[in-house]
């Protein structure tokens, strides 16, 4: 094989092919074809340019009849994003690999007797020292992702937030940039980075509005997704569920926050899923619950609620969803936002295509 051109191929058959075989330990052309609407020839071209970029690699199918053995396809193992996570004064690392499994992680012991710039300082030269002992960096890391709890402004290079309001005075992406040269640099809100991860969940999501609703006893917040896109308010910012004002006049971050079990929560949740549903009526609202108490049972007391005591019929209640992960939301986001990146530059160039 040799230099197997990919821009005269469509974009989205190139990215269905990927995200299926991401999605899979190991998966067969045949599979994929059926899989993705996708004649066998044209993903047999892809898979052979794929290949040949080392973005994938193949094993030979054990078959116990004769025949032709195709092989199996699968993504290369030892290529990873490097994840950066500042949305607490606890900085963290993940290397996610293209499957979207969690390779490594560590957290940095932020210290109190030096300045915010310089801790962000020392926890990137600690990962950077820490990633390159083990992985070979320049040939396989695919990008670095930076998770932050607040809209990024790029033309300033300042992340708004009050969470951490100190991310708003320095220059992070100029920072992790120094770090890690020559890689590209993904930086995103944690809301709409977790929302992207959970979209792709949904049956057809790019024909479904979605409302994707982090909800924590500290932190609440939401992204409208419409076709496949997010809908942010100016700066980027996510949908800030939580400062909406209750009958009580009190937000309804600090009614959660002094929530003390789920039937409280489910209590206080019940008003604000129904008036999200008038206002938008979204096909699907994914629940993403971060409490020390379980939450199985918070959705299903939802439904019965919206039924009972605000009358919904069943045909017109949206689906209530669990978040798909447990945790880390964020982290597959950005590691699919690079992952797209990446391969658009394998297919345009570096210099060509923006998606």
């Amino acid at each position: 094989m040799t230099n197997i051109s990919l821009k005269s191929i469509k974009y989205e058959s190139i990215k269905a092919i990927i995200n299926s075989i991401s999605e899979a330990d190991r998966i067969s052309r045949a599979e994929i074809s059926e899989k993705t609407d996708l004649s066998l020839v044209t993903v047999g071209k892809i898979a052979d340019a794929l290949l040949e970029r080392n973005v994938v690699t193949q094993i030979k199918e054990i078959r116990s009849q004769a025949g032709r053995r195709a092989g199996l396809l699968s993504v290369n193992p030892e290529r990873f994003a490097l994840i950066l996570d500042f949305t607490r004064y606890q900085f963290r690392c993940a290397i996610l690999n293209l499957r979207l499994d969690t390779l490594d992680k560590f957290t940095f012991a932020y210290r109190l007797n030096a300045s915010f710039e310089e801790n962000v300082q020392a926890f990137l030269a600690e990962t950077s020292a820490n990633v390159r002992r083990t992985y070979d960096v320049e040939q396989n890391c695919i990008g670095v992702g930076v998770a932050v709890p607040g809209p990024y402004d790029a033309s300033t290079d300042r992340v708004l937030t009050s969470r951490v309001p100190e991310l708003g005075e320095v220059p992070l992406g100029e920072i992790v940039r120094r770090h890690f040269r020559d890689l590209p640099v993904v930086i995103d809100s944690h809301i709409n980075a977790a929302a992207r991860s959970n979209i792709r969940h949904v049956e057809n999501y790019e024909q479904k509005n979605i409302v994707y609703w982090y909800v924590s006893d500290h932190f609440v917040c939401g992204v409208y997704v419409v076709a496949g896109n997010l809908i942010l308010g100016k700066n980027g910012h996510a949908c800030d569920l939580g400062s909406v004002r209750q009958l009580t006049g009190c937000t309804l971050e600090k009614k959660i926050a002094d929530a003390k079990d789920q039937d409280e929560v489910t209590d206080i949740l019940s008003l604000s899923v129904y008036n999200l549903i008038m206002a938008l009526n979204p096909h699907v609202i994914i629940l993403d619950f971060a409490f020390p108490f379980d939450c199985d049972t918070i959705i299903p007391s939802l439904n019965d609620v919206l039924r009972m005591q605000y009358g919904m019929k069943p045909e017109d209640m949206p689906e209530l969803r669990r978040a798909w992960c447990k945790s880390h939301n964020s982290h597959r986001g950005l590691t699919m936002s690079l992952r797209e990146l990446w391969l658009n530059e394998i297919v345009y160039g570096p210099s060509e295509g923006s998606f």
